[in-house]
């Protein structure tokens, strides 16, 4: 269809016509879309060099154009061409806008995001802080595009493990986003949801568990029991209320997650195993020593299964069920987990990973004690 229009402007009003031009724009991003790479970059070289002839290179069509090529780029995740698109279309925005223009505004935070999207995440969160401060002095405070850029600028502080700076964001976002779409509105949970996971990160575990049981209660209602994120909600409150110890509460939560998990992403999900050895945590601290271990079993053969004996999720599943098996007394077993555990994470991971050095940190200690608890083992 767009070849289709563009040919038949181009008939009717000749190459050099505006209209002709937006047709081939509309053309090479159909083609983009499609993968057809090489024939796209053609259609738009010859598109906005014709406008750029012919309307100037600060018009607002050709800006347009060079911003709609950043978006499908960045969709397709080319971002180094993107980023070279969006610095083009900034520069000129600049100029004949203004810093403070919407428009400008909107080409800044494009660039910013592909800026994070390559990690360059400390030319990002400059990006973003002045996208911020623009929009809150040109748009206010609480309007949608302002908060947007909050959230984003949090989203690059927290890569930055910036944690304090980073909730600071995010609750002025959610009290802004609260304020303007309401407390159920899918991205007012998905800032609840983060705000909750930062919280985690700083320790602050009473604050986490109420976010998180907000989190999880408003994707409950608006987005069903079983929905990936009201799962994801559930999964972080159990976490939260196991740092506090609260290791009943965190079986139930668990088990919320992971029946879910089952049901909507199948039985050997990364997500599922996930859910499934947080559970079998929560039954391991309150000495629940037979379900723990058949459940850190259950982990773990999904966990080889699905990411293989050498992945770090794995191996974790393997020293766990070894500390299950030692706490049984059941020694020899525990013994040959933990050696498996060494032996797999020194191939794979290498004698200086934090994996390796765990494993063999707890095959050590199980020795001395075994050793001190029968003198005749030798270590």
């Amino acid at each position: 269809m767009h070849r289709h229009v563009a040919q038949g402007r181009e008939n009717a009003l000749g190459p050099p016509h505006p209209d002709v031009l937006l047709g081939v724009v509309g053309l090479a991003v159909a083609l983009l879309s499609e993968g057809k790479y090489e024939e796209a970059k053609l259609m738009y070289r010859h598109a906005l060099m014709a406008m750029e002839k012919s309307l100037g290179p600060d018009h607002p069509d050709v800006l347009d154009s060079t911003n709609m090529l950043g978006e499908t780029l960045l969709e397709l995740e080319r971002y180094y061409e993107a980023e070279a698109m969006w610095r083009c279309a900034l520069a000129s925005r600049e100029k004949t806008l203004g810093v403070d223009h919407a428009a400008t505004l909107t080409s800044a935070d494009s660039l910013g995001r592909t800026l994070y999207h390559q990690r360059k995440y400390e030319e990002a969160e400059r990006v973003f802080q002045s996208v911020q401060a623009g929009r809150k002095k040109v748009l206010g405070l609480y309007h949608p595009d302002t908060l947007l850029s909050v959230l984003r600028l949090g989203v690059t502080l927290l890569d930055r493990r910036k944690y304090a700076e980073a909730e600071i964001m995010y609750r002025h976002a959610l009290e802004g986003m609260e304020q303007a779409l309401g407390p159920d509105h899918p991205e007012v949970l998905d800032s609840m949801n983060t705000l909750g996971e930062t919280l985690l990160d700083l320790k602050k575990y009473g604050e986490a568990e109420a976010m998180c049981r907000r989190a999880s209660a408003g994707r409950e209602n608006t987005l069903g029991p079983d929905h990936r994120d009201t799962l994801l909600s559930l999964n972080n409150l159990g976490l939260a209320l196991r740092k506090q110890n609260k290791h009943h509460e965190a079986e139930i939560s668990y088990r919320r997650a992971m029946m879910g998990t089952e049901r909507t992403l199948g039985l050997d999900h990364r997500d599922t195993l996930m859910c499934i050895y947080n559970l079998a945590g929560a039954l391991h601290k309150q000495r629940k020593y037979d379900e723990a271990e058949m459940v850190h079993r259950r982990a773990l053969a999904g966990r080889e299964k699905i990411l293989g004996l050498g992945h770090r999720h794995t191996l974790r599943s393997l020293i766990k069920l070894g500390t299950v098996l030692y706490e049984k007394r059941e020694y020899d077993e525990a013994e040959v987990i933990y050696r498996r555990a060494v032996a797999e994470a020194e191939r794979i991971l290498g004698p200086g990973h934090p994996v390796t050095q765990k494993a063999f940190s707890h095959l050590s200690m199980f020795l001395y004690i075994r050793a001190a608890i029968d003198p005749g083992e030798a270590l």
